[in-house]
């Protein structure tokens, strides 16, 4: 199976152009030559919207299914507001899931279970649109519904966009598979909540063992391609003639991934302003 290439998710400015990624690089059967045909077209009003909160949405559209048995109801959502307006999302969630109670639902509305339910975003400025997936699930008994997200823009840095890519990839259509394993595949892709925090150590030390993790990769492929003249296998030369005589190379990437990713956490510790950017990263 192909990785998803960086620059084509950071090409992504359009519903068309999203149309074409989801259908080469995901595989999903959207195979209408006219891009209209794919979609149902919602208003706000139809699904409940409040006029201020309309004014926020520039267009609804629902991804026509393009599998029978396919239980995911899958939205684009065109936002005007720089950030994701989380609270009209959770109001056009509400309008789409199936009630346990009676309603005053429009009849002609479809609904679906709340973990059944993809919205792709789009918001921001027009020569740098934000592209977020988003999916709720409940996580206790309750609660409101929990929002996970994918979400990248141009300036986001590499190793973001790499583990977008890695998120992405889960959201590959395999017609081979079960409605639920399906449904379970699709959810596994979202980790990460809207705006998350990390609030606990055992939070902080997975997330650095995942940043690590992503960088020793890079290193790996780096050394596989790059000539022996090519920077990263000059380091690890001179690792193994100053420090380890026996450094293998994927030792030396586990090395280089941990050194960068502790020693940025503890750079960003380090500094009363809290900020860490290129020009200070040598003090």
């Amino acid at each position: 199976m192909n990785d998803i290439s960086v620059d084509r998710i950071k090409n992504i400015k359009s519903f068309p152009d999203l149309v074409k990624f989801l259908r080469e690089e995901l595989n999903w059967k959207l195979d209408e030559e006219d891009i209209d045909d794919l979609t149902f077209e919602y208003e706000a009003e139809e699904l409940g919207i409040d006029p201020k909160s309309a004014v926020k949405i520039r267009e609804i559209k629902q991804l026509r299914p393009f599998a029978a048995h396919q239980p995911w109801g899958i939205f684009y959502i065109g936002f005007e507001p720089k950030r994701l307006p989380v609270m009209v999302l959770r109001r056009i969630l509400q309008a789409l899931v199936i009630k346990k109670r009676q309603t005053a639902r429009q009849p002609d509305i479809a609904a679906w279970q709340l973990h059944d339910l993809l919205f792709i975003s789009s918001y921001g400025e027009e020569n740098g649109r934000t592209i977020t997936f988003a999916h709720f699930c409940e996580e206790s008994q309750g609660d409101l519904p929990t929002l996970k997200v994918i979400g990248w823009d141009a300036q986001d840095t590499p190793l973001h966009i790499d583990r977008c890519v890695q998120e992405l990839g889960k959201l590959r259509f395999d017609s081979e598979i079960s409605p639920d394993q399906w449904r379970e595949n699709w959810a596994a892709a979202f980790t990460l909540k809207h705006r998350e925090v990390i609030s606990t150590s055992k939070m902080l030390a997975a997330k650095l063992a995942e940043l690590a993790t992503r960088i020793r990769k890079r290193v790996n492929n780096a050394l596989l391609v790059e000539s022996k003249h090519g920077p990263m296998q000059q380091l690890f030369k001179a690792c193994q003639e100053t420090l380890i005589r026996d450094l293998s190379e994927d030792r030396f990437a586990d090395m280089f991934a941990q050194t960068v990713a502790y020693g940025l956490f503890s750079a960003r510790c380090s500094r009363r302003s809290g900020a860490l950017v290129a020009e200070n990263l040598k003090d």
